[in-house]
């Protein structure tokens, strides 16, 4: 009884079990050509641009076999939000390997464990498409030079400007094949289409006649570097906001690792949208972004809206996680109170905010098409078909 339980608790045991799991599925049952597996932030969420492209898969070629990987803990909630044609499985099943070893397709926009290094392999291909290729702060090996190893290996890389095409290079260490077409989840922003406005302020449940300032802090590893709430007055935004008698309701939407801060607010003028899977319809219906050092600010840039970048705690970040640039010397609008942050707002007006989204694209060389899910689309299905990309 000994010899198992120490097999079981032997990290390089349990590796090499996974490893053969993996070479058998592929060896005895092959790679099945219709089968996509996705993947979305470590299996925590059916959202970002994984899940657009697989629904757009789904549209365009329904043959496909659309498989969602989700961590075990979350699989039963997962299976009531997906499609009924996705069929999920757990992360924490033996089983999930084999399913990565015989899918014909990979999509992820995360790293994935490290016993899958040195695959997909031979036939499978690997869609990287990552969640924000204008960061501030940095990212894999550019954060970790020493200590960072990304085990698998991309076959095609999503970017959406020429910052990002230089960013991976360096932080992936990766030299292939890049889509420089934008994010999947940003091409409805692109559209900017006036039915999913409402199709999605509809589902939110909101006021369709009030303005929304959406309030999308990033995450922290340190929690006591996080500001205040009294320091970012959400309340007294609000009523700035509402001066000339607008309604305006605050959609509070933390970063997935920090989902669940308790934010005390009026119930009928700030919703907490932390769960809420999907941060490009939330952008979309934004009349206003007010973040941090998040990269959703790039993303709103499409939309000529104003964004704000509320920094109070500017050198405690910088000295914990690292940045690619110092936020400064860009177009972005940056505040460090609540003062600096209320005379953004009041100089800021609709022509202004168009002139400081045209400086921020320009800066970053933002190339988002609306056309990038269909893109990848067709190179996913050229796998299942058989046909050349």
């Amino acid at each position: 009884m000994r010899l198992p339980k120490l097999f079981k608790n032997n990290p390089k045991w349990q590796e090499r079990e996974l490893r053969a799991i993996i070479f058998f599925s592929r060896l005895f049952k092959g790679i099945d050509r219709k089968k996509v597996i996705f993947m979305c932030f470590r299996g925590r969420s059916y959202g970002d641009n994984p899940r657009y492209i697989s629904e757009r898969l789904h549209e365009r070629c329904p043959e496909a076999e659309i498989v969602w990987a989700f961590k075990g803990n979350t699989i039963r909630e997962m299976r009531e939000k997906v499609p009924d044609y996705v069929r999920c499985i757990s992360m924490s099943a033996r089983s999930y390997f084999g399913e990565l070893a015989t899918a014909r397709v990979w999509v992820d926009n995360f790293t994935k464990d490290a016993v899958l290094r040195g695959f997909p392999k031979g036939r499978q291909f690997y869609v990287q498409t990552w969640h924000g290729d204008r960061p501030i702060k940095k990212i894999c090996y550019d954060e970790f030079p020493d200590g960072y190893r990304l085990e698998e290996e991309a076959d095609l890389v999503l970017t959406g400007s020429d910052f990002g095409m230089k960013l991976y290079r360096t932080a992936f260490r990766y030299n292939g094949r890049y889509l420089n077409m934008g994010a999947p989840r940003n091409d409805i922003l692109v559209r900017n289409d006036p039915a999913d406005v409402a199709r999605v302020k509809a589902k939110l449940g909101v006021d369709p006649e009030a303005k929304l300032l959406l309030y999308a802090p990033t995450y922290r590893e340190n929690t006591d570097t996080v500001p205040k709430h009294a320091q970012m007055d959400l309340r007294r935004t609000l009523d700035l906001l509402e001066r000339n008698g607008e309604k305006w309701v605050c959609l509070y939407r933390a970063h997935y690792l920090s989902a669940g801060i308790d934010l005390e607010a009026e119930k009928d003028r700030i919703v907490d949208m932390s769960k809420y899977e999907d941060m490009s319809e939330l952008l979309l219906v934004a009349d206003m972004l007010l973040t941090d050092y998040s990269s959703c600010a790039m993303d709103y840039c499409v939309l000529d809206r104003p964004a704000f970048m509320f920094m109070s705690d500017y050198e405690e970040y910088l000295a914990s996680r690292g940045v690619y640039y110092d936020p400064h010397d860009t177009p972005l609008m940056i505040a460090h109170d609540q003062q600096q942050l209320e005379k953004l707002i009041l100089e800021t007006d609709a022509a202004a905010a168009k002139r400081n989204c045209e400086a921020i694209r320009a800066y970053y060389g933002v190339n988002e098409t609306g056309r990038a899910t269909d893109a990848v689309c067709d190179y996913i299905i050229s796998k299942i078909r058989g046909e050349k990309k």
